[in-house]
C-alpha cells in the first residue's frame, strides 16, 4: 500500500480543507512545529482505514473540529499497482466511497471491501487488527506494540504460509475453532459475558426469582396491613372523643381574650409615648430660640467693632498705593531703553557669525574631498580582489558536492563489503609467495569479494571465485554510480583528484579572505552606518555631497561680499567681541525687566490688599444689617416675656407625659409577651386542625387496607408462592447445567490454546530472521527473543537484560524496530505494507539516530514509510521526500 494523496477537513484543528502534499513511494518526512497538526493527520488516516463512517462512538466524536464541523477525509493510494481512492465522512452526512481501479463501491459494501482489503474481514466490530502497530501515534513509540487476537492472528497467518509442516497442520486449529464456536453459543468472545441459551436461562432464573420475591412481598404486606388496621381503629377512637375537643376549644378562647387585652395595652403605651415626644420637641424648640437671641446680640457687637478697625486701616494704606504706581512707571521706561541697545548688539553678532560660518564651510569642503579620494582608492582595490576570486573554479558549493559524493562512495563501498562474502587465507610462510589474488600478492587479512576474483597458485593453477548475487538493494550499482558522479564533478572542476581539489579550494578560501579584507577596508572609508551592499552608492553620494558643498560655499561668498563692499559699513567686530557686547546688553535688558516685574508685583500686591480691605468692610456692614433684621423679626414673632412663659409651660407638660409613659410600661411588663400569646394560639389552632385531618386520613386508610385484605384473601397467595417456587427450582437446575458445559469448554479451549502457543513459538524463527538485520545495524552484537505475544521480553548483548530495565531511548528504538519487523514480514508475504511514525526517536543520541536512519532508509526501498516530526534539524539527515501541509479550496470528492 503506497499513499499518494491525503486531503482532510473538519478534523480537530483543521476546520478548513488541507492537503498533505508530496506523498510517494519510499521514505516520506513531514517536519513541522508543535501544534501544526501532525497527530491530527495520523488520526485522520486511522479513521479512514479502521473506523466505520456510521460509527457514533466517543472516538469518532473526538475527531470533530473545534468549530464543530463534521470530519471528512479523502485518501488516494496504490494497492499492488492498482490506483485506488477512499472517501469517508463522519457524524453528519455520513458516507463511504471506495474505488479499486475501475470498480466502485459505496456505503456498507465499501466498508466491507475495505476491511477485506486490509485483512479485517474476520475481525470483531471496532477491531483494527495489526494496523495499530503500524500507525504509531505520538507517545506510542515508547512501548512495544500490544496486539489483540486479530493482530496476532494476522502475524501467525504470515508466519504459517509455507510452514504447515512445522505447525503440525490445521487439525489442532480446526478443533480449537469448533470449541470456540461451541463456547461462543454460551459466552461472548471478547468479554466472556453470557449469551445465547445460557444468557436466556440466567434471565429466566432472575425473572422467576423476582416473581417469587414479589409474591412473598405481597404476603408480608398483607400481614402488615392486618396489624396496621387494628392500630388505625384504636387511634380513630381516641381522636373522635367529644370531651377532649371541648377542652381544647375552651383553652383557645381564653388565649385569644388575653391577646386582645395585651394589644389594647400596647395601643395606650404608643399614645403616651407620642405625647411625650411632642412635649419634648416643643420644649427643645423654645430653648433653641432663646439661645439664638442671646448669640445674635453678642455677634452684632463683635461685627461693629471689626467695622471700625477696617476703616482705620484703609485710611493709612491709600498713600502707599500711589507711591507704588509711580515706581512701576519709571521701571517700564528703563526697560524699553535697555531692549533697544540689546537689539543693536544682536545685529552686530549675526554679521560676525556669517563670516565665521563661511570659513567653516571651506574647512568642511577640504575634509570631504580628502575622504572621497580615500574611498575611491579602496573601491578600486576591492574590485581587483573580486576579479581574482571569480577566476578560481573550486568554490565552497562545488567542494561540498565533491565531499558529499566522496562520502556516498565510502558509504556504499562499506555496505557492499558488509554484504559481500569473506575470503580468508591461512598459508605457510613459504607458500605465501606462490599465491596471488587478482594479480597481486596474497593479502594477510580477510578479503571482501565484491566482484569476480581470480586466485592463482604457482604450479597448481588458477581459481575463479564469483560471489552470489544477493544485492537486493542494488548497492554495487549505487557504488559504481557514486564513483562515476565523483569523477564527473572532478572533471568539471578540472582537478586530478580530491587532493588537487582540496588545494584549489584552499586558494579559493585565501582569495575569499582577501576580498573580505578589501571590503572591510572599503567600508571603513565610508560614512558610519552604510550597509555592506551600498558601497558604490555611498561613493556616488560622497561625490554629490562634495559638489553641493562647493556650490553652497560659492553662494555664501557672494551674499557676504555685498555688505563688505559698502563704504558706509564700519569694520565688523570679531565674533567674540560681538558676542560679548550682545551678552552685556542682554544682561542689562533682563535686569531692567526684572526691576519692572518687581515694581509691578509690589504695586499689584498693595493694590490687592487695598481692594481686599474694601471688600471685607462691605461684608462686615452687610452682616451687621442682617443680624439687626433677624433680631427685629424674632421679637415681632414672639416677645421676650411670652417666650419665657411658653418655655416654663412646655417643661411642665413634658414631666406629665413622661409619668404617663412609665405607668403604661409598668402595666405592659406585668402581662405575657404578645409574640408568646400568638405562638400559643397558633399551636392550639394547629392542634385542632391536625385532629380533623387525622380523622379524615385514618378513615380513608382503614377503607383502603380493608379492601386490600379482602382482595389478597381471595387470590390464594400461598398457592401462588408454591407454584413460583417450583418454576424457580426447574430454571435453576437448567442454568447450572449450562454453567458446567461452559466451564468444560473453557478448560478445553485453554488446553488447546496452550498447545497452539507452544507450536507458535516454533515458527517465530522467520520473524526473528526478518528483524535481526535491523537490530544488528542499530545494536551490534545483539540477540533478540520474542514471546508468544510477539513482544521482546529481553535482549542479549554481553549479558541478558530485561526490556523493562532499559533506558527510555533504547526501549523506544527497540519498539520502533519491532514494528518495522512486522511491516517487513507483511511485505515479504503479501508484497505490500505501510509504517507511520509520529514524533518517534526523540530520546535517541546522534550516533544511534544515524543508525536508525540507515535502517529506515534501507527498508523504505521495499515499502512506504511516513515520518512525522517536530525536530526538523535532527531529521534533516534522514533524507526522503519532504512533505508539506497546504491549504486547499475544497476536497476532491469521489463523485
Amino acid at each position: 500500500m503506497i499513499l499518494t494523496d491525503l486531503q482532510l477537513e473538519g478534523f480537530r484543528r483543521f476546520g478548513a480543507p488541507v492537503r498533505l502534499a508530496g506523498l510517494g513511494a519510499g521514505l516520506n518526512v513531514l517536519a513541522a512545529p508543535n501544534e501544526a497538526g501532525k497527530s491530527t493527520l495520523l488520526h485522520a488516516l486511522r479513521a479512514a482505514l479502521t473506523l466505520r463512517h456510521s460509527s457514533k462512538s466517543q472516538n469518532v466524536k473526538d475527531l470533530a473540529s473545534y468549530g464543530g464541523s463534521a470530519p471528512h477525509v479523502v485518501l488516494h493510494f496504490t494497492w499492488n499497482g492498482i490506483e485506488c481512492a477512499l472517501e469517508k465522512r463522519f457524524l453528519s452526512k455520513t458516507c463511504t466511497r471506495l474505488t479499486l481501479g475501475p470498480d466502485r463501491f459505496e456505503g456498507d459494501e465499501a466498508e466491507e471491501k475495505l476491511r477485506s482489503l486490509l485483512g479485517l474481514a474476520q475481525a470483531t466490530k471496532g477491531d483494527a487488527g495489526l494496523w495499530p502497530a503500524l500507525l504509531v501515534g505520538q507517545g506510542e513509540s515508547f512501548s512495544l506494540p500490544v496486539l489483540n487476537e486479530t493482530g496476532q492472528a494476522s502475524l501467525r497467518s504470515c508466519l504459517a504460509q509455507g510452514a504447515e509442516s512445522v505447525t503440525g497442520g490445521a487439525a489442532a486449529s480446526s478443533v480449537l475453532a469448533k470449541v470456540r464456536e461451541r463456547l461462543g453459543t454460551l459466552q461472548t468472545a471478547s468479554t466472556n459475558q453470557p449469551t445465547g441459551r445460557y444468557k436466556k436461562a440466567l434471565e429466566q432464573e432472575a425473572q422467576a426469582q423476582a416473581q417469587l420475591a414479589a409474591l412473598e412481598a405481597r404476603k408480608a404486606l398483607l400481614e402488615e396491613d392486618l396489624a396496621s388496621l387494628e392500630q388505625a381503629h384504636r387511634t380513630l377512637r381516641e381522636q373522635t372523643n367529644p370531651e377532649r375537643r371541648v377542652q381544647d376549644e375552651g383553652t383557645l378562647a381564653a388565649l385569644r381574650a388575653e391577646r386582645d387585652a395585651v394589644q389594647q395595652l400596647e395601643g395606650e403605651e404608643k399614645v403616651a409615648r407620642a405625647n411625650a415626644a411632642f412635649a419634648e420637641t416643643t420644649c427643645t424648640t423654645l430653648e433653641q430660640d432663646k439661645q439664638r437671641r442671646t448669640e445674635n446680640k453678642a455677634h452684632q457687637k463683635d461685627l461693629l467693632q471689626k467695622c471700625a478697625t477696617i476703616k482705620q486701616a484703609l485710611e493709612s494704606l491709600t498713600p502707599r498705593v500711589q507711591a507704588a504706581q509711580k515706581q512701576r512707571d519709571a521701571a517700564a521706561q528703563h526697560r524699553q531703553n535697555c531692549e533697544k541697545a540689546h537689539e543693536q548688539a544682536r545685529k552686530q553678532r549675526m554679521f560676525a557669525a556669517q563670516q565665521a560660518a563661511l570659513l567653516q564651510k571651506q574647512y568642511i569642503l577640504a575634509r570631504e574631498q580628502a575622504l572621497l579620494t580615500r574611498a575611491e582608492g579602496a573601491q578600486v582595490r576591492l574590485e581587483q580582489a573580486q576579479a581574482t576570486l571569480a577566476a578560481l573554479p573550486v568554490n565552497d558549493a562545488l567542494m561540498q558536492s565533491l565531499q558529499t559524493a566522496e562520502r556516498a562512495c565510502v558509504q556504499y563501498q562499506a555496505q557492499c563489503e558488509a554484504q559481500a562474502p569473506k575470503l580468508s587465507f591461512a598459508l605457510l610462510p613459504d607458500a605465501a609467495v606462490k599465491v596471488k589474488v587478482a594479480g597481486a600478492a596474497c593479502p594477510q587479512q580477510d578479503l571482501s569479494l565484491l566482484q569476480e576474483t581470480q586466485v592463482e597458485i604457482e604450479d597448481i593453477g588458477t581459481f575463479t571465485i564469483t560471489p552470489a548475487q544477493h544485492d537486493k538493494a542494488g548497492l554495487f550499482e549505487k557504488w559504481q554510480a557514486a564513483k562515476a558522479a565523483l569523477n564527473t564533478l572532478l572533471q568539471q572542476a578540472g582537478c586530478q583528484g580530491m587532493a588537487d581539489a582540496t588545494t584549489r579550494h584552499a586558494y579559493y578560501r585565501q582569495a575569499q579572505e582577501a576580498v573580505l579584507e578589501a571590503r572591510a577596508a572599503f567600508l571603513a572609508t565610508l560614512p558610519e552606518g552604510t550597509p555592506a551592499k551600498g558601497g558604490a552608492q555611498a561613493v556616488e553620494n560622497m561625490r554629490k555631497q562634495v559638489a553641493q558643498l562647493s556650490a553652497d560655499l560659492a553662494q555664501a561668498s557672494t551674499l557676504l561680499a555685498g555688505p563688505l563692499q559698502d563704504a558706509q559699513q564700519p569694520a565688523p567686530p570679531t565674533p567674540e567681541a560681538a558676542a560679548e557686547a550682545e551678552e552685556k546688553t542682554a544682561f542689562a535688558a533682563e535686569e531692567a525687566r526684572q526691576i519692572e516685574r518687581t515694581a509691578q508685583a509690589s504695586y499689584e500686591a498693595i493694590q490687592a490688599q487695598h481692594q481686599s480691605m474694601q471688600a471685607s468692610l462691605r461684608e462686615v456692614e452687610q452682616a451687621v444689617a442682617q443680624t439687626q433684621r433677624e433680631e427685629e423679626a424674632s421679637l415681632a414673632r414672639r416677645p421676650e416675656e411670652t417666650l419665657t412663659a411658653d418655655l416654663l409651660q412646655a417643661r411642665q407638660a413634658l414631666l406629665v407625659a413622661k409619668a404617663a409613659v412609665e405607668q403604661c410600661a409598668l402595666k405592659r411588663a406585668q402581662a405575657r409577651p404578645l409574640a408568646m400569646l400568638e405562638s400559643s394560639i397558633e399551636r392550639h389552632e394547629q392542634k385542632l386542625e391536625n385532629a380533623r385531618s387525622t380523622i379524615t386520613q385514618l378513615t380513608g386508610d382503614i377503607r383502603e387496607r380493608e379492601a386490600r385484605v379482602r382482595m389478597a384473601e381471595g387470590d390464594g397467595i400461598d398457592e401462588q408462592i408454591a407454584q413460583a417456587s417450583r418454576v424457580f427450582e426447574r430454571i435453576r437446575l437448567e442454568r447450572e447445567g449450562y454453567e458446567r458445559e461452559r466451564a468444560a469448554l473453557d478448560l478445553l479451549q485453554k488446553t488447546l490454546s496452550a498447545a497452539e502457543q507452544e507450536q507458535t513459538e516454533r515458527y517465530l524463527a522467520p520473524l526473528l530472521r526478518t528483524m535481526q538485520p535491523a537490530f544488528s545495524s542499530v545494536f551490534p552484537g545483539i540477540v533478540v527473543s520474542l514471546d508468544t505475544q510477539f513482544k521482546v521480553p529481553e535482549i542479549t548483548r554481553k549479558q541478558t537484560e530485561a526490556f523493562s530495565c532499559l533506558s527510555d531511548g533504547t526501549r523506544e528504538q527497540i519498539a520502533v524496530l519491532v514494528r518495522l519487523g512486522f511491516a517487513e514480514l507483511l511485505h515479504a508475504q503479501h508484497g505490500t505494507s505501510l509504517l507511520v511514525l509520529d514524533d518517534a526517536l526523540s530520546f535517541s543520541d546522534s550516533q544511534r539516530l544515524e543508525r536508525v536512519f540507515d535502517v529506515l532508509a534501507e527498508a523504505a526501498t521495499r515499502f512506504q514509510i511516513l515520518v512525522l516530526t517536530c525536530h526538523a534539524e535532527s531529521f534533516t539527515a534522514l533524507g526522503g521526500r519532504r512533505l508539506s501541509l497546504t491549504p486547499i479550496e475544497s476536497l476532491t470528492e469521489l463523485r
